[in-house]
């Protein structure tokens, strides 16, 4: 009985000495493991640190206009782009002039005075969208589709890296002094917005239902199959317009449309009736329009 009792003894003590032995072991081997970090230190907002310069910027929403608000944008309108008439010719042909030389002024004073020109479709973006324009953004168009405008405006554009819409009147092509689709196509390829101007160049609001059907819808397919692109621009002839002729431009698949104003400002519900203001040859007739823009 004796000799159970000691070897139970010796059981038990030798499984307290392995007991004591694991133990150790443990922590010693705790002790030469990597040491434990501290939690990252997370970065204030206004502290300045490299990590926060990478870490992905938020594309801030663009708020959508209220149908009335108002911005400031000149749209410049031009016509004939040609060396002067004599003083004994018409006055509306002056009027309408503006010379290679005036127009290259316009163009300079843009680039020299920070100004740059933008399309339609950026106006139209932010109507529908909030996106901001640039900074004195400026919109230059072209009625008629006179020579002058390929002669002397197109070849300036491209010098000054500057884009401009050319509203083209259908039934005058192959006339004298007006453009060839040729030039038309030359232009839209090269980065400038071609639109239409109507067939016939009539007032519009004074047509019966027929003819300006015919002279939005034949006019936007005619100059689609010449150039090769979608036109859902229009420049009413002579500014005129009325509801009627709205309600028929947006059933023709226009998108927006330009009247003829004194003014520079624009709004969403006026998508329709987009300010353009007459630009002639003397620099004033600009720069007027640009003061505290």
């Amino acid at each position: 009985m004796q000799k159970v009792l000691f070897i139970i003894l010796t059981i038990i003590l030798l499984a307290a000495l392995g007991a004591v032995f694991w133990f150790w072991w443990q922590a010693a081997g705790q002790s030469s493991a990597a040491p434990t970090l501290p939690p990252q230190k997370t970065f204030a907002s206004n502290e300045s640190s490299s990590a926060q310069k990478t870490l992905p910027l938020v594309t801030p929403e663009y708020k959508k206009p209220d149908e009335n608000s108002v911005i400031k944008l000149p749209v410049f309108n031009y016509h004939h782009i040609r060396p002067m008439p004599p003083a004994s010719a018409p006055i509306n042909d002056r009027s309408f002039t503006v010379t290679p030389e005036g127009f290259e002024n316009h163009l300079k004073y843009f680039k020299d005075n920070g100004y740059q020109t933008i399309s339609v479709y950026d106006l139209l973006n932010y109507f529908d969208t909030g996106q901001p324009l640039p900074p004195k953004a400026v919109i230059i168009t072209f009625d008629d589709a006179r020579y002058g405008q390929y002669k002397w405006a197109f070849p300036l554009l491209k010098q000054y890296g500057m884009v401009g819409h050319f509203f083209v009147t259908t039934g005058w092509i192959g006339r004298q002094d007006i453009l060839t689709w040729s030039q038309i196509k030359e232009m839209s390829e090269n980065g400038m917005i071609i639109g239409s101007h109507s067939i016939s160049h009539a007032n519009e609001p004074s047509q019966n239902d027929a003819d300006l059907r015919h002279e939005l819808v034949d006019s936007k397919k005619i100059i689609e199959e010449k150039i090769g692109k979608i036109v859902d621009l229009l420049a009413y002839p002579g500014g005129g317009y009325d509801n009627r002729v709205i309600k028929f431009a947006q059933d023709s698949g226009y998108i927006a449309a330009m009247g003829v104003y004194k003014i520079i400002d624009q709004s969403p519900k006026y998508r329709y009736a987009i300010r353009r203001f007459h630009a002639d040859d003397a620099l004033e007739s600009i720069t007027s329009k640009l003061t505290k823009y």
